[in-house]
């Protein structure tokens, strides 16, 4: 216990004595590295998210409900099975109708459950 805590102090001064010497702060973290090449840290470049999926709801004002499968392998069994989930996405154009196969991409949340806008409409029904 007594040779830890010699050894604590002894890197306690000096890092006192070397703080004494510079006029920066000493730290115990590494320093950044500076990097010609990356982006400045105001600038994101982020890919969108793109679903393809069925409406099946178009209810509502400027708004379609889509409703996306997935196949994903069992963890144990590894069989094939269907998961699926409905996103609400903004139709200005009020343009697809029930039955469409179309293309949504991810943008700012336009309301509690509105994240996505529709692209495109791949097949008509």
């Amino acid at each position: 216990a007594s040779n830890t805590s010699s050894a604590l102090t002894r890197t306690m001064q000096a890092l006192s004595f070397s703080a004494a010497l510079s006029p920066q702060r000493v730290t115990a973290r590494a320093p950044a590295r500076a990097s010609s090449t990356a982006a400045p840290s105001c600038v994101r470049v982020t890919a969108k998210q793109v679903l393809e999926g069925k409406v099946v709801s178009t209810g509502a004002q400027k708004t379609a409900t889509i409703l996306v499968e997935r196949k994903i392998p069992h963890p144990k069994y590894i069989k094939l099975m269907k998961k699926s989930n409905k996103f609400a996405a903004h139709d200005e154009l009020e343009q697809c109708k029930v039955g469409d196969l179309v293309r949504i991409e991810a943008c700012r949340p336009m309301s509690k459950t509105k994240k996505f806008i529709l692209k495109e409409i791949v097949v008509r029904q």
